[in-house]
């Protein structure tokens, strides 16, 4: 017995096409949900008093950030002067540098960074990792 027009679904899974080439590619650039639980979203600050504390966070935020940047970013620099000094103390020339110069640079730009990191742990942005 044959019921009349086409059926819309096919009766068994290998009756089905197989997914099409765009598919494919949009099915592998889709953005994937998480196998975890969702967490819901704050809710958004709403009167004076939240609304500066929001902004005395993103003050904490960028301050603690741009600290943090320049410590990195200094103890990497200072570290090429330390080898660079090494270098030319090896090939008995002089940079006009003194050596003191190089590990009271790297002390006070990790001061920086570390500094720049506490600040920025305080506002949530460095978290541990929980297992």
């Amino acid at each position: 017995m044959t019921s009349p027009g086409h059926d819309e679904k096919p009766i068994f899974e290998a009756e089905e096409a197989p997914p099409t080439a765009w598919e494919q590619i949009v099915s592998a650039l889709r953005p994937r949900r998480l196998s975890g639980p969702v967490h819901p979203k704050a809710p958004r600050p709403q009167g004076t008093r939240n609304v500066l504390i929001a902004i005395g966070k993103s003050l904490v935020g960028a301050i603690g950030g741009v600290l943090f940047m320049l410590g990195v970013l200094g103890v990497s620099m200072s570290v090429l002067l330390a080898v660079a000094l090494v270098a030319t103390k090896i090939q008995n020339l002089s940079m006009g540098i003194s050596w003191v110069v190089a590990p009271a640079s790297i002390v006070i730009f990790g001061v920086l960074g570390a500094i720049g990191y506490v600040m920025l742990r305080a506002i949530g942005m460095f978290t541990r990792t929980k297992r």
